[in-house]
This record gives C-alpha cells, structure tokens and sequence, in this order.
C-alpha cells in the first residue's frame, strides 16, 4: 500500500530516468550505426576514387566518390558525437544512482549536463547527417529521432522542476527544503515550520534512532513541548551507540519533570528490514522526514502525509514490536 502522498511522484520520477537512460542508449547506438555506415561509404569512395582513375564508373558509384570530402569531416564530426553519446549515459546513471536525492547538488549538476550534452548531440548529428544521402524514413531513424524528442523532453522537465524549487532551507509548495550546506538553518527551520506545530500525542518512526538522533528531537522539540504530553518513537537497536542508554534515560527523565511522557518501542526484525521511510505525525498532521541522527545534513524535500495512513502503518508496526526496558533486560541477561 502507498503510504506517502508524494510515493506516486518519487515513482514518476524514477520511471523518467529509466525512459532517459533508454533514450540515452539509443542515441549512442544510433551514433555506432552511422560510425559504421561513414566507415563502409569512406571506405568505398577510396576504391572508387583510385578506380575511376582507369576505367569509367557507374552515376551510383560516381555520387559515392564524390561525396568523399563530406565523408571525411562527417567521420571527425561523429567522433565527438560518439563521445557526447557516452557521456549522455554516463549521466543518466548517474541521475538514477541518485535518484533518492532529486533535488540534491549531484542530481541538479548532472540533470543540467544531460541538458547539455542532448544540445550538443543533435546540433552535431545533425551536421554528420546533412553530409550524407541516407534514407531518414527508416524505421531505426524514426526510433531515434523519437528517442531524441524524449531525451529533450525530459531534460527540459527535469531542469524546469528543480528550477521552480525555492532557495535552500525555505518553504516550498507542499513542503520544505533542506540542504546538507546548511544544517544549524535546517534545524531552525524544521522547528519553526514543522515540529513546533506538533501537538498532544506525537508519534515517530525511524529505524535508526541513536544518540545523535535524541540530541536533534531535543533541538526540535524544545520550545515546543509545552503543547506534548506524550512521545512514542518506534525504532530498531540496529545503530544504538555504547550511551545510547545513559542518554536515553537523561533524555526520558528530563522530558518527564517537564511534564512529557517518553516511550520507546523497538520494531520486529521483520519490520525493521521491511520498514525505510522515516515519519512524524500527530492527530492533526503528519510528515516524511529523513532519518532523525542527520535530518539536518541531508538533501530532502520534505512533505505532508495522510495522517490516516500514517496512524494505520504506525500501528500495525506497533503490534509486533517489543518496550525498550524489556530490551534493556534481557540484553543484560545475555544469551539464555
């Protein structure tokens, strides 16, 4: 089941890189075809031109030689083609490797260069083209000519979506930005704009909630906590650090005398391994956060959640989960 509202948006854009690299591959294996049909017509032309020396030539054969100069400079042209071909691929790797941080540095640098490097490739293959007499209505130039109007269409989409996103750090349409180069603004603002509003029962899950991630909930929910009357945090122990414990106990004893009651749940295995988006809601509203030990140095957008669904996954994780305290036991029993 979907959990997030932007789930469906995450998948568009998952699919589009999957349609740019497919689009990407066939314009380098377009730029191998006509390297090989250049290759064959030079190579003809050079017979001919040492052939028509002593015998005469057919109008077919005599076109081929002529155009000899044309193959030459078409030849060189389509080298940097070639190399601009692989360099799409490259970077449409790339921008599927990081597909997870759409709008991070290495997500707008390389969107930007495929841009680029789209340009480049069809100002170029256009003039190998113009050099020579080929049949353009074939059906393998009618699926590269389509694969070049997809490359451009995306490129142009993407570079058009990370454009219209607002400075680092600031709120945008249906959510906020936060970037690593500046984490002290991405606290201020994630406290100001999202954790401040938090109210009641406040429920959290992140399978990786160590020391560092207690330090920043304290950070975010500090000015706060006068609207809290109880934290459920679901995790796992898959990162807790050797004082997870003692600052676990400061934390949940500190957060008591203010009035707040602090319960930590540790998730089955099962769910642990099943279970990768991080999220917060109250009974009011609900939010994708990243993992809450470095919320402030990733590159995320982040977003409201159905606060429905959002109580209906956190339940369910609930059923099967186990009381920090109890942990605490039985990892002081040992194995039994």
């Amino acid at each position: 089941m979907a959990m997030y509202e932007n789930e469906e948006a995450s998948k568009t854009y998952q699919y589009l890189l999957i349609l740019l690299g497919l689009a990407s591959l066939s314009m380098a294996a377009a730029t191998l075809y006509v390297m090989e049909v250049l290759s064959f017509n030079y190579g003809a032309g050079v017979a001919v031109v040492s052939l028509a020396n002593t015998t005469n030539v057919t109008s077919s054969v005599t076109q081929i030689a002529a155009q000899l100069g044309n193959l030459q400079s078409a030849i060189r042209e389509t080298y940097l083609v070639a190399i601009i071909a692989f360099g799409l691929l490259g970077s449409s790797l790339v921008l599927y490797i990081s597909r997870y941080k759409r709008f991070g540095a290495v997500s707008r640098r390389y969107t930007l260069l495929h841009l680029t490097l789209t340009l480049l490739y069809i100002g170029l293959f256009y003039l190998v083209l113009s050099n020579l007499q080929i049949n353009y209505t074939g059906i393998y130039f009618l699926v590269l000519f389509a694969s070049i109007a997809v490359a451009l269409a995306i490129d142009v989409y993407l570079q058009l979506s990370i454009s219209s996103k607002s400075p680092v750090g600031s709120k945008t349409r249906g959510g906020i930005r936060i970037e690593p180069e500046t984490p002290y603004t991405n606290l201020v603002t994630l406290r100001d704009s999202l954790f401040s509003k938090l109210q009641g029962d406040v429920r959290i899950v992140d399978k990786h909630f160590n020391s560092d991630a207690i330090s920043n909930l304290h950070r975010l929910l500090e000015t706060s906590l006068t609207n809290v009357k109880k934290i459920e945090v679901l995790t796992s122990s898959e990162v807790f650090d050797s004082k997870f414990n003692d600052n676990y106990t400061d934390f949940r004893n500190e957060l008591r005398n203010a009035g707040v009651e602090l319960n930590l749940m540790l998730m089955s295995d099962n769910d642990s391994r099943a279970q990768h988006e991080r999220f917060v809601f109250d009974d009011a509203r609900a939010y994708k956060i990243p993992p809450l030990n470095i919320i402030n140095k990733k590159s995320e957008h982040i977003v409201g959640l159905r606060v429905g669904e959002a109580k209906s996954r956190f339940e369910a994780l609930m059923r099967n989960a186990t009381k920090y305290d109890n942990y605490v036991v039985k990892q002081a029993r040992g194995p039994s």
